[in-house]
């Protein structure tokens, strides 16, 4: 109830009051006409206060609802921001472990034929695979690893492993890949991954081996 509606009630209560003193036949003195009104106005007052205090406390406890009502919406949405988050992270991680996976399954050793440092047909399509994990992962890095045959002095074939991987380097740069994520080692004939000495296994020794540092 409002303020004003109460002193509409207080005054009417008060002018029944006098009203009421003022037509008494005499029963009644001005005195007693005078307390019978001030009690009636003490009575409206305290059902005024009472109804304003009412009026009040709903007020409040509609008040204290909207603003509940607004922090669990708040956290709902809160928790829906999290969750979405959340899924995005995991689809992320997802991703990530997908493309290690699958450059983990590509050839990591790319051969040559003797003398030659040129990269095969047969070799880009993995080489194409590892450039694209290493563009899409810039942490990455890697180790290109020249090697030998036995054939050829020592000092030679050093340097042949030297051509075959920065052969490899070009080509992945040219693919995308930064030169900073990727190092080139030789290691000539001294690290033979076949010990024969025919044909067959000189040409698994004539190689490049592909080692990630880190995926």
């Amino acid at each position: 109830m409002q303020v004003g509606n109460l002193s509409k009630i207080i005054a009417s209560s008060v002018l029944v009051a006098f009203l009421t003193a003022c037509s008494s036949t005499g029963e009644t003195t001005d005195a007693s006409a005078s307390t019978q009104a001030s009690q009636v106005a003490a009575e409206a007052a305290a059902l005024a206060e009472a109804q304003a205090l009412k009026d009040a406390q709903a007020q409040a406890a509609a008040q204290a609802q909207v603003e509940a009502q607004a922090q669990a919406q708040a956290q709902a949405d809160a928790n829906a921001a999290q969750q979405a988050a959340n899924d995005a992270a995991a689809q992320v991680l997802a991703q990530q472990q997908q493309a290690q996976d699958a450059a983990k399954a590509l050839a990591h050793v790319i051969y040559f034929d003797f003398d030659q440092s040129t990269i095969k047909a047969e070799f880009r399509t993995a080489l194409n695979g590892h450039a694209a994990y290493l563009s899409q992962n810039p942490s990455a890095r890697i180790v290109l690893e020249g090697h030998a045959d036995e054939r050829g002095t020592r000092e030679y074939n050093i340097a042949l492993g030297e051509r075959r991987g920065n052969a490899v380097s070009r080509y992945l740069v040219v693919q995308g890949v930064s030169v900073d994520a990727i190092e080139v080692v030789s290691f000539g004939e001294e690290r033979p991954v076949n010990a024969g000495h025919d044909s067959a296994s000189l040409a698994e020794n004539r190689r490049v081996e592909v080692r990630y540092i880190n995926y």
